[in-house]
């Protein structure tokens, strides 16, 4: 999406230190949650932790997301749980051949406005 958004913090992942950002999808307002490399000098997209369901008449609250958290985001679920950052719900959508499980932002000040509000 986008490195110009701010980090919210940081996990140590199995794939390296990574700075985590959060923002809005262009379709549907949802937050998405993405992964760069803890670079200073040259950050890279690292992973992708959100994936975009309230296209597909999935209800969120403005504090929650859909994770993607199957293939290679597997190993990412239980450090990024550990930061406290986040706080999984409880409820789980079917996705394809995937259950997307939804987690919320437990800080408010880290939630993004939707676009209109």
């Amino acid at each position: 999406m986008s490195m110009n958004l701010p980090s919210i913090g940081s996990a140590q992942t199995p794939y390296g230190l990574a700075s985590i950002h959060v923002g809005r999808y262009p379709v549907g307002g949802a937050l998405f949650v993405e992964l760069y490399t803890a670079d200073d000098e040259m950050p890279e997209p690292l992973a992708m932790l959100s994936c975009n369901l309230a296209a597909s008449g999935v209800r969120l609250a403005d504090d929650e997301f859909c994770v993607k958290s199957w293939s290679e985001n597997e190993p990412l679920i239980e450090p990024l749980l550990a930061t406290g950052l986040f706080e999984d719900t409880g409820r789980r959508t079917p996705t394809g051949y995937a259950v997307s499980p939804t987690w919320r932002i437990k800080n408010p000040q880290f939630v993004p406005p939707r676009r209109g509000r």
